[in-house]
């Protein structure tokens, strides 16, 4: 009796890994492949607006048309606010957009727009009259610009490992 027991504690554990397994594997829906290409449309690995982020992003000093592009990922995603089917991979992109508005509110208050120009910047006044609130402006962008980063690698990577397309294949 003992021994029948315990294989049918094995074979339940089996099945369990089995089920774990299977969804693991199994293709994402159509509306989660959907809305991991509208994803990339904006915001692939190779878009303009995460090579901006990754390589070209100065801490106090902005095109604006740089800007433009994280106005527009933000606008499309409060246009369309909905999520993945896939529970694990709907809360990570929830929190993945919720570090790109982050992101945008601590640029906003510390960045204006440069007279005659298409940059913004913070004032450079700021770093001799003001050093206290220049430090702090760098500090808070800096802190989310890495929150995003890390976001958002932890979010591609599990979207690859729930077998999405790739995202080389995505458009910019």
């Amino acid at each position: 009796m003992a021994a029948v027991l315990a294989l049918s504690n094995v074979l339940v554990s089996q099945r369990a890994r089995i089920s774990d397994l299977e969804a693991r594997l199994a293709e994402p829906s159509a509306h989660d492949s959907d809305m991991f290409q509208a994803f990339n449309q904006y915001a692939s690995p190779q878009s303009n607006l995460l090579t901006w982020l990754r390589s070209g992003f100065l801490v106090t000093s902005y095109e604006a048309t740089q800007l433009n592009l994280l106005d527009q990922f933000i606008d499309f995603y409060d246009r369309d606010p909905r999520g993945f089917d896939d529970a694990e991979l709907n809360a990570m992109h929830t929190e993945l957009i919720q570090r790109f508005r982050t992101l945008r509110d601590r640029i906003g208050p510390r960045i204006f727009p440069v007279p005659n120009s298409t940059r913004y910047m913070i004032p450079p006044e700021w770093r001799d009259e003001r050093p206290e609130l220049h430090r702090e402006a760098v500090e808070q962008i800096t802190t989310a610009l890495d929150e995003l980063l890390k976001t958002y690698d932890a979010f591609i990577i599990s979207a690859q490992r729930k077998r999405f397309k790739s995202h080389l294949e995505a458009r910019n």
